[in-house]
């Protein structure tokens, strides 16, 4: 277990001034210090905050922090029935550092985080709040923390960072254009800058993505097997049909290339696989048995950068794009839940499964009403 708790979080393979902003957000934590300090990272969707993060929690663990525990997906996680309660025994398992019996009340599970963290100098990490209520059951208050101890919150929404909560808040703004243009170039030929030719159209298309790294990868995935500039310039136009910082427009262009099955397989892992944690072995199972070829699909998404394949093998999506595809979903029927192609709420699941019922049996009535009411 003290193994796994070293092994550092996956981090993308190519990232552009992400070493800066670390030790920003060390010198930020004064790890020298005694205090508790409680670090805010705030900014948009896409924007790296997760990755930053990430790094930051790598450097720190040669920190001494004996107990440290990362959180992702705050707000996805507790979404879930019992979410709450299943990330506070991922804390306290985290920093116990054994298996330990599992908390099924709130209540005892914040007093055993408590218990914890008030013996020991540990790091946490909360990836993407979007409520302080979270803040309340997940790390309770900031002064049951034991000295030299470290947390750190990332959150879309500045005012979750409240006072009583925070000591730093910092905000994760997009990249400089000089970082954006290397990121991009990297995504679409490999390459930290534009090749001969096609400088005019790779700036124009590093300006409309707003230096959003997220957005930034995706597209210049998307261009990666594009070598005509008619084909640079077709996409260009694209995004200068798109509402200013409308990242799910921009991540939308590389789901309408996909063809129609690598389409029905996206909008499948983001609405079933990656809520399921699956891993790809398995995927490439569940679609090879329907009959799709799930190898190539697979392969596609993943170098188009829609989905990623992190730690042991588990099938990992972006939550701006996971959104962009059960939007695309929901677009189908806004109205009615039971006209769409895929249900992933649980409360929306029991309502179709109710009302076919009803309609199973009004139709039973309507259909066989002698033998209905003789029965």
């Amino acid at each position: 277990m003290k193994q796994l708790r070293n092994t550092p979080l996956s981090v993308a393979p190519f990232t552009v001034g992400l070493e800066d902003r670390v030790e920003v957000l060390k010198n930020l934590l004064d790890l020298k210090s005694s205090d508790v300090r409680v670090l805010g990272l705030y900014g948009m969707g896409g924007v790296g905050k997760t990755t930053l993060a990430k790094s930051l929690f790598n450097n720190l663990v040669v920190h001494n922090f004996e107990r440290r525990s990362f959180i992702p997906n705050v707000r996805s996680q507790v979404s879930k029935h019992h979410g709450l309660v299943s990330l506070q025994n991922k804390i306290r398992g985290d920093l116990c550092g054994r298996k330990e019996d599992l908390i099924n009340d709130i209540s005892d599970g914040i007093s055993a985080i408590q218990k914890i963290v008030q013996e020991n100098r540990v790091l946490l990490i909360l990836d993407d709040v979007d409520d302080v209520e979270q803040l309340n059951f997940l790390m309770g208050k900031r002064e049951w923390f034991y000295k030299g101890s470290r947390v750190v919150i990332t959150t879309r929404d500045k005012e979750i960072l409240h006072e009583s909560y925070v000591d730093v808040d910092y905000e994760v703004k997009e990249l400089e254009f000089s970082e954006a243009m290397e990121l991009f170039c990297f995504h679409a030929i490999r390459r930290k800058e534009p090749a001969e030719g096609f400088l005019d159209v790779s700036k124009q298309i590093v300006e409309k993505t707003g230096g959003l790294p997220l957005a930034l990868e995706v597209f210049g995935s998307y261009l990666f097997d594009k070598r005509t500039k008619r084909e640079w310039k077709d996409a260009l136009e694209k995004l200068k049909q798109i509402r200013p910082a409308c990242l799910q427009d921009v991540l939308k262009i590389s789901f309408d290339a996909l063809d129609e099955e690598e389409q029905c397989i996206f909008l499948d892992m983001a609405c079933l696989f990656v809520q399921m944690e699956m891993k790809r072995d398995d995927v490439v199972d569940i679609l090879n048995g329907c009959d799709f070829s799930g190898e190539i699909a697979v392969a596609v998404l993943t170098a188009r950068c829609l989905i990623k394949i992190i730690g042991d093998g588990k099938v990992w999506m972006h939550d701006q794009v996971r959104d962009m595809g059960r939007q695309i979903v929901r677009s189908e029927s806004l109205t009615d839940p039971g006209l769409r192609s895929r249900l992933w709420d649980r409360d929306e699941i029991l309502t179709v499964l109710k009302n076919m019922k009803v309609n199973i049996l009004t139709k039973f009535i309507i259909d066989f009403p002698f033998h209905f009411l003789t029965t």
